[in-house]
Protein backbone atom coordinates (compact mmCIF):
# COMPACT_ATOMS: atom_id res chain seq x y z
CA UNK A 1 0.00 0.00 0.00
CA UNK A 2 1.84 3.87 -0.81
CA UNK A 3 2.12 6.09 1.90
CA UNK A 4 2.47 9.26 1.94
CA UNK A 5 5.60 10.64 0.44
CA UNK A 6 6.14 7.52 -1.82
CA UNK A 7 5.08 9.54 -4.88
CA UNK A 8 7.65 12.19 -4.19
CA UNK A 9 10.09 9.79 -3.12
CA UNK A 10 10.15 7.59 -6.59
CA UNK A 11 9.85 11.43 -8.46
CA UNK A 12 13.08 12.93 -7.05
CA UNK A 13 15.30 9.48 -7.63
CA UNK A 14 14.67 9.86 -11.10
CA UNK A 15 15.10 13.27 -11.28
CA UNK A 16 18.92 12.61 -9.53
CA UNK A 17 19.14 9.70 -11.49
CA UNK A 18 19.28 12.08 -14.98
CA UNK A 19 21.00 15.05 -13.20
CA UNK A 20 23.19 12.35 -11.65
CA UNK A 21 24.41 10.86 -14.81
CA UNK A 22 24.81 14.44 -16.78
CA UNK A 23 27.01 14.95 -13.61
CA UNK A 24 28.71 12.39 -14.50
CA UNK A 25 29.15 12.21 -18.07
CA UNK A 26 29.79 16.19 -18.76
CA UNK A 27 32.94 16.17 -16.62
CA UNK A 28 34.00 12.87 -18.67
CA UNK A 29 33.65 14.74 -21.73
CA UNK A 30 35.35 17.49 -20.73
CA UNK A 31 38.25 15.26 -19.70
CA UNK A 32 38.37 13.59 -22.64
CA UNK A 33 38.04 16.23 -25.33
CA UNK A 34 39.87 18.80 -23.77
CA UNK A 35 41.95 17.02 -21.33
CA UNK A 36 45.11 19.43 -21.89
CA UNK A 37 43.38 22.95 -21.74
CA UNK A 38 41.78 21.65 -18.28
CA UNK A 39 44.68 20.00 -16.58
CA UNK A 40 46.70 23.35 -17.78
CA UNK A 41 43.73 26.34 -17.65
CA UNK A 42 42.18 27.90 -14.48
CA UNK A 43 42.34 25.19 -11.61
CA UNK A 44 38.28 25.97 -10.77
CA UNK A 45 37.38 24.18 -13.73
CA UNK A 46 39.30 20.96 -12.86
CA UNK A 47 38.11 21.34 -9.32
CA UNK A 48 34.84 21.51 -10.38
CA UNK A 49 35.14 18.80 -12.63
CA UNK A 50 35.96 16.56 -9.62
CA UNK A 51 33.80 17.65 -7.62
CA UNK A 52 30.79 17.73 -9.83
CA UNK A 53 31.64 13.88 -11.16
CA UNK A 54 31.71 12.32 -7.25
CA UNK A 55 28.79 14.19 -6.37
CA UNK A 56 27.65 12.20 -9.22
CA UNK A 57 28.04 9.04 -8.26
CA UNK A 58 26.35 9.90 -4.91
CA UNK A 59 23.20 11.21 -6.68
CA UNK A 60 22.85 7.92 -8.81
CA UNK A 61 23.84 5.47 -5.73
CA UNK A 62 21.36 7.12 -3.88
CA UNK A 63 18.83 7.35 -6.99
CA UNK A 64 18.90 3.83 -7.99
CA UNK A 65 18.99 2.62 -4.14
CA UNK A 66 15.87 4.82 -3.38
CA UNK A 67 14.23 2.95 -6.77
CA UNK A 68 15.25 -0.42 -5.91
CA UNK A 69 14.77 -0.34 -1.92
CA UNK A 70 11.80 1.70 -2.12
CA UNK A 71 10.69 3.21 1.07
CA UNK A 72 12.19 0.52 3.08
CA UNK A 73 15.13 3.14 4.25
CA UNK A 74 12.18 5.37 5.50
CA UNK A 75 10.72 2.89 7.48
CA UNK A 76 8.56 3.94 10.46
CA UNK A 77 10.22 4.16 14.13
CA UNK A 78 10.81 0.63 16.09
CA UNK A 79 8.95 2.98 18.86
CA UNK A 80 5.77 3.95 17.19
CA UNK A 81 4.29 4.86 13.87
CA UNK A 82 5.21 8.13 12.26
CA UNK A 83 1.50 10.19 12.00
CA UNK A 84 0.41 11.28 8.58
CA UNK A 85 1.17 14.82 9.41
CA UNK A 86 4.70 13.63 10.31
CA UNK A 87 5.34 11.95 7.25
CA UNK A 88 4.09 15.12 4.89
CA UNK A 89 6.53 17.12 6.78
CA UNK A 90 8.95 14.57 5.95
CA UNK A 91 8.08 14.29 2.22
CA UNK A 92 8.09 18.31 2.18
CA UNK A 93 11.11 18.77 3.74
CA UNK A 94 12.63 16.18 1.70
CA UNK A 95 11.39 18.36 -1.47
CA UNK A 96 12.37 21.50 -0.07
CA UNK A 97 16.29 20.28 0.04
CA UNK A 98 16.26 18.76 -2.72
CA UNK A 99 14.80 21.05 -5.51
CA UNK A 100 17.16 24.04 -4.59
CA UNK A 101 20.91 20.86 -4.77
CA UNK A 102 19.34 19.90 -8.16
CA UNK A 103 18.92 23.64 -9.57
CA UNK A 104 22.87 24.02 -8.29
CA UNK A 105 23.82 20.68 -9.64
CA UNK A 106 21.89 21.42 -13.40
CA UNK A 107 23.86 25.29 -12.99
CA UNK A 108 27.23 23.42 -12.52
CA UNK A 109 26.98 20.76 -15.22
CA UNK A 110 25.84 23.71 -17.64
CA UNK A 111 28.55 25.96 -16.61
CA UNK A 112 31.07 23.32 -17.30
CA UNK A 113 29.40 22.19 -20.69
CA UNK A 114 29.79 25.69 -21.82
CA UNK A 115 32.92 26.26 -20.74
CA UNK A 116 34.54 23.54 -22.94
CA UNK A 117 37.67 25.34 -24.85
CA UNK A 118 38.37 26.12 -28.07
CA UNK A 119 41.95 24.17 -27.89
CA UNK A 120 45.23 25.23 -29.04
CA UNK A 121 46.97 24.68 -32.19
CA UNK A 122 49.96 22.18 -32.29
CA UNK A 123 51.67 25.31 -33.87
CA UNK A 124 50.70 27.47 -30.53
CA UNK A 125 51.92 24.51 -27.91
CA UNK A 126 54.85 24.47 -29.81
CA UNK A 127 55.91 28.34 -28.82
CA UNK A 128 55.30 27.65 -25.21
CA UNK A 129 58.55 25.61 -24.68
CA UNK A 130 61.72 27.61 -23.04
CA UNK A 131 64.29 27.83 -25.64
CA UNK A 132 65.61 30.60 -28.17
CA UNK A 133 65.69 33.36 -25.42
CA UNK A 134 62.52 32.78 -23.92
CA UNK A 135 61.55 31.11 -20.73
CA UNK A 136 57.88 30.12 -20.11
CA UNK A 137 56.53 29.43 -16.75
CA UNK A 138 53.43 28.00 -16.37
CA UNK A 139 51.92 29.66 -13.05
CA UNK A 140 48.28 28.35 -11.69
CA UNK A 141 46.07 30.79 -12.99
CA UNK A 142 48.31 32.31 -15.67
CA UNK A 143 52.08 31.89 -17.77
CA UNK A 144 54.65 34.19 -18.26
CA UNK A 145 56.44 34.33 -21.51
CA UNK A 146 60.00 36.18 -19.89
CA UNK A 147 62.88 37.17 -22.16
CA UNK A 148 66.38 35.59 -21.53
CA UNK A 149 68.73 37.69 -23.62
CA UNK A 150 72.20 38.48 -22.08
CA UNK A 151 74.44 41.50 -22.50
CA UNK A 152 77.87 41.34 -23.23
CA UNK A 153 79.16 41.09 -20.05
CA UNK A 154 76.91 37.68 -20.02
CA UNK A 155 74.61 39.71 -17.24
CA UNK A 156 70.36 39.10 -18.35
CA UNK A 157 68.82 42.02 -19.70
CA UNK A 158 66.11 42.42 -17.47
CA UNK A 159 62.70 43.84 -19.40
CA UNK A 160 61.12 46.96 -18.18
CA UNK A 161 58.31 47.14 -20.46
CA UNK A 162 55.48 44.34 -19.47
CA UNK A 163 52.51 42.68 -21.34
CA UNK A 164 49.23 41.18 -20.05
CA UNK A 165 47.02 39.47 -22.04
CA UNK A 166 43.20 38.32 -21.79
CA UNK A 167 42.27 35.84 -23.93
CA UNK A 168 38.62 35.37 -25.86
CA UNK A 169 36.05 33.74 -24.47
CA UNK A 170 36.25 29.55 -23.89
CA UNK A 171 39.83 30.16 -25.75
CA UNK A 172 42.34 28.15 -24.50
CA UNK A 173 45.05 30.25 -23.09
CA UNK A 174 47.94 28.74 -25.01
CA UNK A 175 46.31 29.14 -28.29
CA UNK A 176 47.84 32.82 -28.20
CA UNK A 177 51.81 31.86 -27.20
CA UNK A 178 53.11 31.82 -31.18
CA UNK A 179 51.37 34.84 -31.54
CA UNK A 180 52.46 36.86 -28.07
CA UNK A 181 56.06 34.77 -28.20
CA UNK A 182 57.72 37.41 -30.63
CA UNK A 183 56.75 40.59 -28.38
CA UNK A 184 59.04 38.22 -25.55
CA UNK A 185 62.30 37.25 -27.85
CA UNK A 186 61.55 41.53 -28.60
CA UNK A 187 62.63 41.94 -24.53
CA UNK A 188 59.54 42.22 -22.71
CA UNK A 189 57.49 40.41 -20.69
CA UNK A 190 54.45 39.05 -21.29
CA UNK A 191 51.70 37.59 -18.93
CA UNK A 192 48.85 35.42 -20.33
CA UNK A 193 45.65 35.17 -18.07
CA UNK A 194 43.85 31.76 -17.18
CA UNK A 195 40.19 33.07 -16.59
CA UNK A 196 37.70 31.18 -14.76
CA UNK A 197 35.21 29.18 -17.27
CA UNK A 198 37.22 31.44 -20.06
CA UNK A 199 35.27 34.42 -19.18
CA UNK A 200 37.65 37.78 -18.58
CA UNK A 201 34.91 39.84 -16.49
CA UNK A 202 34.29 36.99 -13.68
CA UNK A 203 37.63 38.09 -12.28
CA UNK A 204 38.02 41.93 -12.92
CA UNK A 205 41.43 41.98 -10.72
CA UNK A 206 43.31 39.05 -11.70
CA UNK A 207 45.46 41.31 -13.90
CA UNK A 208 46.36 43.30 -11.13
CA UNK A 209 47.46 40.53 -8.87
CA UNK A 210 49.63 38.98 -12.44
CA UNK A 211 51.35 42.24 -12.44
CA UNK A 212 51.82 42.86 -8.66
CA UNK A 213 54.41 40.12 -8.61
CA UNK A 214 57.00 41.97 -11.02
CA UNK A 215 57.74 45.21 -8.91
CA UNK A 216 60.82 45.48 -11.20
CA UNK A 217 58.33 45.85 -14.38
CA UNK A 218 58.51 50.10 -14.64
CA UNK A 219 54.77 50.11 -17.01
CA UNK A 220 52.58 47.80 -18.49
CA UNK A 221 49.93 47.13 -21.32
CA UNK A 222 47.19 45.55 -20.80
CA UNK A 223 45.43 43.57 -23.98
CA UNK A 224 43.06 41.25 -25.00
CA UNK A 225 41.16 39.48 -27.64
CA UNK A 226 37.07 39.39 -28.13
CA UNK A 227 35.57 39.65 -24.87
CA UNK A 228 38.85 39.35 -23.56
CA UNK A 229 39.68 43.01 -24.72
CA UNK A 230 36.57 44.15 -22.82
CA UNK A 231 38.16 43.30 -19.70
CA UNK A 232 40.92 44.56 -20.63
CA UNK A 233 39.65 48.20 -21.64
CA UNK A 234 37.64 48.37 -17.97
CA UNK A 235 40.56 47.27 -16.35
CA UNK A 236 43.24 49.90 -17.45
CA UNK A 237 40.73 52.75 -17.28
CA UNK A 238 39.86 51.81 -13.93
CA UNK A 239 43.54 51.05 -12.81
CA UNK A 240 46.00 53.98 -13.99
CA UNK A 241 48.92 52.13 -12.03
CA UNK A 242 49.60 49.22 -9.92
CA UNK A 243 52.04 49.39 -7.66
CA UNK A 244 53.28 52.31 -8.58
CA UNK A 245 53.65 51.47 -11.75
CA UNK A 246 51.58 52.82 -14.93
CA UNK A 247 49.21 51.44 -16.88
CA UNK A 248 50.12 53.11 -19.80
CA UNK A 249 48.88 51.71 -22.48
CA UNK A 250 45.67 49.36 -24.23
CA UNK A 251 45.60 46.96 -27.10
CA UNK A 252 42.34 45.40 -28.60
CA UNK A 253 42.33 42.85 -30.67
CA UNK A 254 39.13 42.23 -32.41
CA UNK A 255 37.40 43.86 -29.60
CA UNK A 256 35.72 47.48 -28.16
CA UNK A 257 35.26 48.80 -24.26
CA UNK A 258 31.93 48.21 -23.38
CA UNK A 259 31.29 51.59 -22.16
CA UNK A 260 33.32 55.47 -23.10
CA UNK A 261 37.16 54.84 -21.40
CA UNK A 262 37.69 57.64 -19.02
CA UNK A 263 41.75 58.27 -18.80
CA UNK A 264 43.06 60.81 -21.34
CA UNK A 265 46.72 59.38 -21.30
CA UNK A 266 45.85 55.36 -22.30
CA UNK A 267 47.88 54.51 -25.58
CA UNK A 268 45.33 53.44 -27.28
CA UNK A 269 45.35 51.06 -30.21
CA UNK A 270 42.88 48.58 -32.00
CA UNK A 271 43.98 45.64 -34.13
CA UNK A 272 40.81 44.31 -36.15
CA UNK A 273 39.94 42.32 -39.87
CA UNK A 274 38.28 43.30 -42.29
CA UNK A 275 36.26 40.11 -42.46
CA UNK A 276 35.49 39.44 -38.95
CA UNK A 277 32.37 37.55 -38.61
CA UNK A 278 32.05 37.92 -34.86
CA UNK A 279 33.30 41.38 -34.32
CA UNK A 280 32.46 42.84 -37.05
CA UNK A 281 33.83 46.05 -39.11
CA UNK A 282 30.40 47.78 -38.40
CA UNK A 283 30.96 47.03 -34.30
CA UNK A 284 35.11 48.58 -34.49
CA UNK A 285 33.70 51.61 -36.21
CA UNK A 286 30.53 52.15 -33.83
CA UNK A 287 32.66 51.65 -30.87
CA UNK A 288 35.08 54.84 -32.19
CA UNK A 289 33.08 57.29 -29.64
CA UNK A 290 34.34 55.24 -26.65
CA UNK A 291 37.58 55.28 -27.30
CA UNK A 292 39.91 58.44 -26.55
CA UNK A 293 40.26 60.52 -30.22
CA UNK A 294 43.97 59.54 -30.30
CA UNK A 295 43.37 55.87 -30.83
CA UNK A 296 45.20 54.58 -33.59
CA UNK A 297 43.08 51.97 -35.65
CA UNK A 298 45.05 48.77 -37.09
CA UNK A 299 42.46 47.33 -39.70
CA UNK A 300 44.09 44.03 -41.60
CA UNK A 301 42.59 43.39 -45.01
CA UNK A 302 41.24 39.68 -45.18
CA UNK A 303 41.56 38.73 -41.33
CA UNK A 304 39.00 37.05 -39.60
CA UNK A 305 38.24 36.71 -35.80
CA UNK A 306 40.27 33.36 -35.37
CA UNK A 307 43.76 35.08 -36.76
CA UNK A 308 44.28 36.56 -33.27
CA UNK A 309 44.96 33.34 -32.02
CA UNK A 310 45.74 29.22 -33.16
CA UNK A 311 42.80 27.36 -31.99
CA UNK A 312 41.07 26.63 -35.38
CA UNK A 313 37.60 27.85 -36.72
CA UNK A 314 35.11 29.75 -34.79
CA UNK A 315 31.67 29.39 -35.07
CA UNK A 316 29.86 32.56 -37.02
CA UNK A 317 33.47 33.83 -38.47
CA UNK A 318 34.17 35.41 -41.57
CA UNK A 319 36.08 33.54 -44.55
CA UNK A 320 39.64 34.77 -44.39
CA UNK A 321 41.40 35.65 -47.89
CA UNK A 322 44.89 36.98 -46.26
CA UNK A 323 47.33 34.20 -45.05
CA UNK A 324 47.25 33.55 -41.47
CA UNK A 325 51.48 34.10 -41.32
CA UNK A 326 51.31 37.50 -42.57
CA UNK A 327 48.56 39.04 -41.03
CA UNK A 328 49.69 37.73 -37.67
CA UNK A 329 53.06 39.22 -38.02
CA UNK A 330 51.10 42.73 -39.11
CA UNK A 331 49.42 42.10 -35.45
CA UNK A 332 52.82 41.37 -33.54
CA UNK A 333 54.41 44.50 -35.03
CA UNK A 334 51.02 47.03 -34.15
CA UNK A 335 51.67 45.64 -30.80
CA UNK A 336 55.14 46.13 -30.16
CA UNK A 337 54.91 49.73 -31.60
CA UNK A 338 52.45 50.50 -28.17
CA UNK A 339 55.09 48.28 -26.08
CA UNK A 340 57.79 50.77 -27.71
CA UNK A 341 56.02 53.80 -27.54
CA UNK A 342 55.38 53.53 -23.91
CA UNK A 343 58.96 52.64 -22.80
CA UNK A 344 61.66 55.27 -21.91
CA UNK A 345 64.10 55.35 -23.75
CA UNK A 346 67.35 54.79 -22.36
CA UNK A 347 69.08 58.08 -21.49
CA UNK A 348 72.68 58.63 -23.17
CA UNK A 349 75.83 58.57 -21.62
Amino acid sequence: MAKTGDGSRRLLALLWLGIGAAMVLVPVWLGWTRWQAVLTGHPLVLVLAIACGLCGFIALAWAVATLVLGDRGDRDDAVRPRTERERIRRADRRVALAVPAMLVCVLVVCALAWSRPLPADPTALAAMRSQNGVRVADRLTWYEMTPTAEDKAGDLIRPTTGFVFVPGARVDPRAYARLLRPLAEAGYLVTVLKEPFGVALADSRHAGRAMAVHPEIGQWVVGGHSLGGVAAASFADEQPQVNGAPVAGLVLYAAYPAGRLQRADLDVTSISGDLDGLTTPEDVAEARDELPPDTSYVVIPGAVHSFFGDYGVQDGDGTPTADRAAAQAQIVEATQAVLAGVTPKPKKK
